[in-house]
């Protein structure tokens, strides 16, 4: 389905999101495959794309009102400011992931 680079993308992605407190199977592995696709459009750098899944990780557990979602958004920040500092995340695609979150946050 996927070539080797794409397979070791993913693969990659997937071990960077329990830091953010769910698993690959919690958050759903056909969305995650579907928000890979984009970020491997995007050129996403693996943890551009681990960002990025987390973010929409944390928009589904505020629709479904998941108690943990504060906590979630929580370990995103940390972790995106960690790897902004260590240029591993672009700043201003972070800048705008963080936006579009607080945005969720402010209709909930």
């Amino acid at each position: 389905m996927f070539g080797g680079k794409r397979r070791q993308y993913n693969g990659d992605v997937a071990a960077l999101l329990p830091a953010f407190g769910f698993t690959l199977e919690e958050a759903g592995s056909m969305k995650v495959l579907s928000a890979l696709d984009i970020a491997w459009q995007q050129n996403y750098s693996t943890y551009e794309a681990a960002l990025y899944v987390g973010y929409l990780v944390f928009s589904g557990m505020l629709k479904a009102k998941e108690s943990r979602a504060p906590q979630v958004r929580e370990k995103i920040s940390y972790i995106q400011a960690d790897w902004v500092e260590k240029a591993l995340v672009r700043s201003e695609l972070a800048a705008r992931f963080s936006a579009k979150a607080d945005e969720w946050e402010a209709r909930t």
